[in-house]
């Protein structure tokens, strides 16, 4: 996960959605590309998005993880194993209404050049309709596609950014021919993968007390069975993987600094700030007041 926010990375930020400033996305993870800009709040509203009346210069989408969403109500029908998307033309003002919990999606931000050449592709009329939060189904290897991006922007000494840039441009496509079916409806439904939407529950519920046996179900499966399944492909047992998410969203809070210990203990999951401080030590090799001070004199 990555730990700051670049200048460069910053200024695109500003590019594609708006006048954010760093504070603003102090709860907020974000992957950045010459032409796609993904947000997604990690433990926490982006103080942006809650602001009233704001807009975006870029095309902006939200793709919701979990159908476990209150961002919006649901109006179409979704296809087995797709997720839920919603597209919104630049300029329109729009806020999100914050709530005592936040839903967890991914924001993405589309240079609106980059959008509008392609769209010809998969749209007959002129000029684009300027849809506001247009419901449309993503398909499962789009979010594929976002979580690669994702993945990319962790790594990017591994992860070169003209890969960055191809990723952008399928999911640009993806999105398009979510918005745009033509014939696309004919084809054959693509599921989802069963682990991923363990992860995705994962990061939905990581101040709840999951056990193995609640997300074996989830699956339809034993729990030796889900825990077998769930290390080959993650090579991590399933609470081993569910707490090194907690840490991960404890320290996105230890970075924000805006909140003590205990809330941050509690925030996580954590029974105790006793529990909470053993178990980033032994993950992080530093106490969690340790890891705040060496961050902030970064």
């Amino acid at each position: 996960m990555k730990k700051s926010i670049s200048q460069n990375e910053l200024a695109k930020i500003q590019e594609l959605v708006g006048q954010v400033s760093a504070d603003d996305l102090k709860y907020v993870d974000a992957f950045v590309s010459d032409h796609l800009v993904i947000c997604i709040p990690s433990v926490g509203f982006c103080q942006y998005a809650i602001r009233a009346g704001h807009t975006h210069p870029s095309y902006s989408f939200v793709v919701f993880f979990s159908t476990e969403q209150n961002f919006m109500k649901t109006t179409i029908s979704l296809p087995e194993g797709y997720y839920l998307g919603a597209g919104l033309a630049p300029d329109l003002p729009h806020e999100e209404e914050e709530t005592d919990t936040f839903t967890r999606y991914a924001a993405l931000f589309i240079e609106r050049d980059f959008f509008e050449q392609r769209c010809p592709h998969y749209l007959t009329t002129e000029p684009i309709p300027p849809y506001f939060w247009q419901q449309f189904p993503v398909a499962p290897d789009t979010m594929i596609d976002i979580k690669r991006f994702i993945d990319a922007c962790d790594h990017p000494g591994t992860a070169a950014e003209p890969y960055r840039n191809a990723l952008a441009e399928l999911i640009t496509h993806g999105l398009l021919r979510g918005l745009y079916p033509g014939d696309d409806r004919g084809q054959p439904k693509a599921t989802k993968l069963d682990v991923a939407a363990i992860i995705d529950y994962m990061e939905d519920h990581f101040s709840d007390k999951l056990t193995v046996a609640v997300l074996a179900r989830k699956m339809g499966l034993s729990p030796s069975q889900f825990s077998r399944r769930f290390k080959q492909e993650t090579g991590a047992t399933p609470m081993d993987f569910f707490l090194a998410l907690r840490i991960k969203k404890a320290q996105k809070l230890l970075r924000s600094g805006s909140k003590n210990m205990t809330e941050i203990a509690q925030d996580c999951g954590f029974g105790s700030t006793a529990h909470f401080s053993s178990a980033f030590k032994k993950y992080t090799k530093l106490s969690p007041s340790n890891y705040q001070q060496l961050y902030l004199k970064l």
